[in-house]
């Protein structure tokens, strides 16, 4: 049987449901990331179903699987890592659930690890109970669902690890230099009732990631009545690629109101951010940059301004803020106005020249009666390091509190 029909038998086989560790076509490589299993060659989906395997590319131009249906798609179970995207897809209805991914080194001239999960003009996305090593996070680009069918964006219970965008030369060496990207980024995803980002566990090692936000919502918007809600995660480490050198590292932990739009219809809006963790992420916790009828509140924003091993952090900033760069306040008719950042518990420690610390929680010039926000009963807390690390102690038991399992339901190694 010659390569062209086995690929079209492991397909078939894989429509129908598991059971290819046969038909693998690639052996194990132990010295990657990942567990020791035997992976098949990349998966090109051409037909809804339910999808269980193991894959990898070693090809950074090549997706592990590409979505090319437009009928609903479960990849669910499996093991997939690669030089480039995890899973890439246009035109899509699809559901990730309890499968693992890991990115490799791309070993190739000013490229970056691949995301997990990159997908544009989708109809519907559902990513629940995944684990993440290594990649360059989940990317999601302009929405054309039915929401009254119940079509929409649901990121829940993901375990992510080191959310890297630092480029490499053809060696794999890295070069210093770093590409934007996040654990989570919906780009121009507008007017979209019931998306969910929440109970997601996110944390970023310094010196094996390099992200620019956790969670970015770039020109996005929920609706009046059904805002998008970001609630419940655990946000710890935002760093430079070199995150002692790096003094103009602009990353953080939650980013609403990004983007360049002057019209009131496609800026960011009608969101909700509340009840999330967010521990050490350089820049900012949290801001406001554009946008309107964005609420922040209930959250934990903590930094003791040090990396694990007590260095200073040298691009250490402010806690939360609330700033209309853009100047969409002014515009007509504004597209900044009702925004808020209240009742959070905020410590944000900054170092001043001379060594000294000072607590920068809050900056909030554009909170003003002009633009219709608040920024009230936020409480200030000093933060040392056992302070972060008893931030960990607490998202554990929230977890055990509301039985929610983060991660696959099974260890990576055993998903087979």
């Amino acid at each position: 049987m010659n390569h062209a029909s086995i690929r079209a038998v492991l397909t078939a086989t894989l429509v129908l449901g598991p059971g290819l560790s046969a038909l693998a076509l690639n052996s194990a490589t132990p010295s990657l990331p990942g567990p020791a299993l035997a992976y098949s060659d990349p998966l090109v989906i051409r037909k809804g179903g339910t999808y269980r395997g193991n894959w990898q590319s070693l090809d950074p131009r090549v997706p592990v699987i590409t979505v090319a249906t437009r009928e609903p798609v479960v990849i669910e179970n499996s093991n997939l890592r690669g030089r480039g995207d995890l899973i890439r897809g246009s035109n899509v209805d699809l559901t990730v659930r309890n499968t693992s991914g890991y990115g490799l080194n791309p070993q190739a001239d000013r490229a970056f690890p691949g995301r997990f999960l990159a997908v544009e003009f989708i109809f519907n996305l559902r990513a629940e109970n995944n684990y993440l090593q290594g990649t360059s996070g989940m990317y999601v680009n302009r929405f054309q669902g039915n929401a009254a069918r119940g079509q929409t964006i649901k990121i829940l219970r993901n375990k992510v690890l080191d959310v890297d965008g630092r480029y490499v030369d053809r060696t794999g060496r890295l070069t210093g230099s770093r590409y934007l990207v996040q654990a989570v980024q919906l780009n121009h995803v507008v007017g979209v009732p019931n998306i969910e980002i929440a109970w997601n566990e996110i944390v970023n090692q310094p010196g094996k990631s390099a992200p620019e936000e956790n969670i970015n919502l770039y020109e996005s918007s929920g609706t009046p009545d059904s805002p998008i809600r970001i609630h419940n995660n655990y946000i710890h480490g935002a760093y430079a690629a070199d995150p002692l050198k790096d003094k103009s590292y602009s990353g953080g932990g939650i980013m609403l109101g990004d983007g360049n739009a002057q019209d009131l219809s496609v800026a960011g809006g009608y969101i909700e951010v509340y009840r999330n963790q967010i521990i050490n992420t350089s820049n900012q916790g949290v801001a406001i940059a554009g946008g309107h009828d964005q609420h922040v509140w209930q959250n934990r924003i903590l930094s003791t301004g040090r990396l694990p091993g007590g260095e200073i952090i040298p691009t250490a900033n402010v806690g939360a803020y609330m700033w209309d760069i853009k100047n969409g306040a002014r515009q007509s008719p504004p597209t900044f106005f009702n925004n808020s950042i209240r009742d959070n518990l905020i410590g944000w420690t900054r170092f001043n020249s001379d060594g000294n610390t000072w607590y920068n929680n809050l900056w909030t010039p554009s909170c003003t009666r002009a633009t219709r926000s608040v920024c009230g009963g936020n409480r200030a807390s000093a933060v040392n390091g056992e302070t972060e690390r008893a931030e960990l102690a607490l998202w554990q038991s929230k977890l055990r509190a509301a039985r929610v399992i983060v991660g696959p339901s099974q260890p990576p190694s055993a998903l087979k």
